[in-house]
């Protein structure tokens, strides 16, 4: 059985720029206990939490998001459910949206934007590039 990758082309919900970039989403970051700014590139591979950055993000950081072409915070004023930290969203190319924790290896996350099971099945078939709609 082959496994099929998924890369989620994701935009700013600001100014709309796509932030993904190859396999990967480039974002700006501050964590917030030692006040260090940097870039960071969380992976774009959906189910996939690795991220590369300078800053030497320590395991349960939080982090503050923001997008690295208009500089406007991505943070939602939403607690993650599993830890308690803030939650980012990313706009996706195709429709709907990504939320994910803020904080350094929490793997809370939602897929949405959709109301109903038919929006949503048409969301991931043209994430899967599959011929349904």
């Amino acid at each position: 059985m082959s496994k099929h990758m998924l890369v989620l082309e994701l935009c700013c919900p600001q100014c709309g720029e796509l932030l993904t970039e190859g396999t990967k989403v480039h974002l700006d970051g501050n964590i917030k206990d030692v006040h260090k700014d940097g870039e960071i590139y969380l992976s774009a591979v959906f189910g996939d939490y690795s991220l590369e950055s300078d800053l030497g993000i320590p395991e349960g950081a939080v982090v503050e998001f923001r997008c690295p072409k208009c500089e406007a915070s991505i943070m939602l004023p939403l607690a993650c459910k599993i830890c308690g930290a803030p939650m980012a969203s990313l706009n996706l190319k195709v429709g709907g949206y990504v939320e994910f924790c803020s904080r350094r290896g929490c793997k809370g996350h939602a897929l949405g934007g959709v109301g109903d099971i038919d929006q949503m099945m048409s969301l991931m078939n043209k994430m899967f590039e599959t011929p349904y709609d």
